[in-house]
């Protein structure tokens, strides 16, 4: 399909979990119900409390079904990450979402209960759990960086336009989120947030970046595959590729090396051409 509206990629944190607990006594749930919410919203991750939540982020489930009742009422208040996003909702400008999940229960359970709630706005929705997110820094944050790049590079793709939404997460998760922005060739065309002060949806502007020419050249030598070990050593010499591997551009899967995708998809043309010298850059 083509030209078919703004895809949404947005982090989510656990804000919903946190706003239900407050707000749920006041829709006749349970009281154990909302204990339960007000636990998960305190557990630390990989606690058992925590593991719960993810245990029950699926429809059918009491506390699910509780949380996206309350989460319905009152959307804008209930989700931090919906708030960013009201604008662009009664516009309807939002036709599809990635809603990216820390590697936590409570934050998987926030993300399917949004997703749930756009769905039946008639969104587009997909949710994804980041395999180390808020667990390993920095495994985490280039996990992440991941996942918004074939996002964008999928949603491009089809002929979405795709804007991220920064006010999901933590601090430092927003500052990855908007260098992903930057990236040139992600296809991102616009950032926002809710400023914390003017309580208003705050667009900011997507300043193209790209890798420095020499790694960018090493990252060509290497290709969007994995690659011997000893074989990336003898494209790119042993100093070049300590430090792809050192700054996370590039990764070890078992005796290989891999380009991350991310970097993969900055590359773009540039890979491509590298594979079929008749094709010129995309």
């Amino acid at each position: 399909m083509g030209g078919v509206g703004i895809a949404h990629i947005v982090t989510v944190g656990t804000s919903v979990v946190r706003n239900v607990s407050i707000h749920a006594p006041r829709f006749n749930v349970p009281g154990e119900v909302v204990e339960k919410f007000r636990r998960w919203a305190q557990a630390p991750p990989r606690s058992l409390e925590d593991s719960e939540a993810g245990q029950r982020a699926s429809p059918g489930c009491e506390e699910f079904e509780h949380a996206l009742e309350v989460l319905a009422s009152e959307p804008y208040v209930v989700s931090a990450e919906l708030n960013a996003m009201k604008k662009y909702l009664e516009a309807r400008m939002v036709d599809a979402a990635v809603l990216l999940a820390s590697d936590t229960g409570a934050s998987e359970f926030s993300a399917r209960v949004l997703g749930e709630y756009l769905s039946s706005e008639g969104v587009r929705v997909e949710v994804h759990r980041v395999r180390d997110l808020g667990l390993d820094f920095h495994s985490g944050l280039l996990n992440l960086v991941d996942a918004v790049a074939a996002a964008a590079s999928r949603y491009g793709g089809e002929g979405y336009r795709v804007w991220i939404n920064l006010t999901g997460g933590f601090k430092l998760e927003t500052a990855v989120l908007y260098l992903a922005a930057c990236l040139s060739r992600m296809g991102i065309e616009k950032a926002y947030y809710i400023h914390e002060t003017m309580k208003d949806t705050v667009e900011v502007p997507v300043i193209p970046v790209k890798l420095e020419d020499y790694l960018m050249n090493a990252v060509r030598a290497l290709g969007a595959e994995e690659v011997p070990a000893d074989e990336a050593e003898a494209r790119i010499g042993r100093r070049v590729l300590d430090e792809l591997l050192r700054r996370g551009v590039a990764e070890r899967v078992g005796t290989s090396v891999r380009v991350r995708r991310w970097v993969v998809h900055l590359a773009g043309g540039l890979l491509e051409a590298s594979r079929q010298p008749s094709r010129g850059l995309t």
